[in-house]
Order: C-alpha cells, then sequence, then structure tokens
C-alpha cells in the first residue's frame, strides 16, 4: 500500500474523533442555551442544573440520544475502512492477529471514550467558571431534576461531577467497542455508526422497566432507580460482546 494510503487511514481515524469531540461540545452548548433563553423553569443556576439537563434526551439535551453514534465516531469504522482499502492484510502481515486484534480493541476504547469525555469535562468547566457551585441546591423529593445520588450532588458537587464523567467515560468505551465488533461482521460504516444507537432506542422501547434502559450508561441520573450494578452488567455485557465479534469477525474476514 501506498504511505499517502495509509497516511490518510490516520488522518480520517484522528479527525473522526476531534469531530465527536467538536459535535459533543456544541450539543452541551446548545442544550445550555435552550436552557437559558428557551425553558420556562424554577431551578437555580446551580451547574449541577444545567449539567443534568444538558446530558438529557430529546429537547433537554441530545448528548443524552446521540452519544452512541458520538463514541463509535472516533475509530469504530477503521476496522471497515482498513478492510475495504486492504490496509487490513499489510498490518497482518506485520503483526500476528491476536495482536491486531488487542492493539486495535484498546485503541478504539480510548478513543471513544475521550471522544465523550473531554467534552464533557470542557462543558463542566465551563459551567464551574460562569456559574458555580454556590447556588442553592434543592433536593427535596419532586422539586429537582436530581435523581441519581443527590445527597453527593448538594454535599460534593465536584465528586459529583466526576462520577458523573465516570460513566460518561464508560458508555465510550462500551458502545466504541460494540460498534467496532459489528463492524467485522456488516462491514458498512453507517450501519456501523447507527446500530448501536437504533438498539439504545429499541431496549428503551421494547424493554418496559426502565431499569436496563441503555442511555443510563451515559447519564445514570435519568431515574432515582438507576443500579450501578445493573449499568456495570449492561456495560460489561455489551463490551464482551464486541470483542468476541471483533476477535470472530477478523478470524474469518482473514481466510
Amino acid at each position: 500500500m501506498k504511505t499517502e494510503e495509509e497516511n490518510m487511514l490516520y488522518i480520517k481515524k484522528y479527525s473522526g474523533f476531534i469531530i465527536s469531540i467538536v459535535i459533543g461540545l456544541l450539543l452541551y452548548e446548545e442544550a445550555n442555551y435552550a436552557y437559558t433563553y428557551r425553558a420556562a423553569t424554577a431551578y437555580s443556576d446551580h451547574m449541577i442544573y444545567r449539567l443534568i439537563l444538558s446530558m438529557g434526551s430529546g429537547s433537554s439535551g441530545w448528548n443524552g440520544i446521540l452519544f452512541p453514534i458520538l463514541a463509535a465516531l472516533p475509530m469504530g469504522i477503521s476496522y471497515v475502512r482498513e478492510y475495504r482499502s486492504g490496509y487490513l492484510k499489510l498490518r497482518l502481515q506485520k503483526m500476528s492477529r491476536k495482536r491486531y486484534v488487542a492493539v486495535t480493541l484498546i485503541q478504539n476504547s480510548i478513543l471513544g471514550g475521550l471522544g465523550l469525555l473531554i467534552p464533557y469535562v470542557v462543558y463542566c468547566l465551563h459551567l464551574y467558571f460562569e456559574y458555580g457551585t454556590k447556588a442553592y441546591l434543592n433536593i427535596k423529593e419532586g422539586e429537582t431534576v436530581i435523581m441519581f445520588h443527590p445527597k453527593l450532588a448538594a454535599s460534593n458537587t465536584i465528586a459529583y461531577v466526576c462520577l458523573l464523567g465516570t460513566f460518561v467515560l464508560l458508555a465510550g468505551v462500551t458502545f466504541a467497542t460494540f460498534a467496532i465488533g459489528i463492524s467485522a461482521w456488516i462491514k458498512n460504516t453507517f450501519l456501523t455508526l447507527i446500530l448501536p444507537f437504533v438498539l439504545c432506542i429499541a431496549m428503551a422501547i421494547l424493554i418496559p422497566d426502565n431499569r436496563f434502559d441503555l442511555l443510563l450508561i451515559f447519564a445514570p441520573n435519568g431515574y432515582a432507580w438507576a443500579s450501578v450494578p445493573i449499568i456495570l452488567i449492561m456495560s460489561g455485557i455489551l463490551i464482551l460482546t464486541g470483542i468476541i465479534l471483533f476477535a470472530v469477525g477478523v478470524k474469518n474476514n482473514e481466510k
């Protein structure tokens, strides 16, 4: 393969990473704008309120529903590009299949996780410097959007932001891994990006028990009954599924 083609694959990979960060940050800021100028609300300007509403879904924050696509954007579709271009054969000549699978999965999970975490961190810093944490934080039942560990949110804002950031990172790793897993089988960039998103929506509609809503992996603050063990189990199942699909898919495609 020509060096220019190899460089182009790297450019596409990291441009996807940058695009994911930019889109994520724009979605946060759009939600913040909507909160400020469109929403009639009795909530204070405490940064936690704005953060949680910006992480929601639909009109209260599109990050909460589009994050599976943003997680897959940095590198989830890289395998399809390598396979179609023929670069995959060159890489497998230079390293064993097992090493290729391991390296690709690790790189993919890092970029997918950071693709969601970086805009989250930047947005949190923006909220902190603009609104701070001194505003009154009402955690009485029925009077707050904070339903996931509200006492921690009231007692230690920074710790609460870090807790939510951990789930954001987990969501990025989870859906990036699942996306690259299915990409080894469907070999289609559009479907690789869209199917994890479709899975989230389908489960939210078809399974009446909201504790198994995959959207909770990104934003567990949506429900008071959000269970950390269940979230970790759902995430673990998707990650394991992605790893198995990718490893077996690469092996089959090598034949």
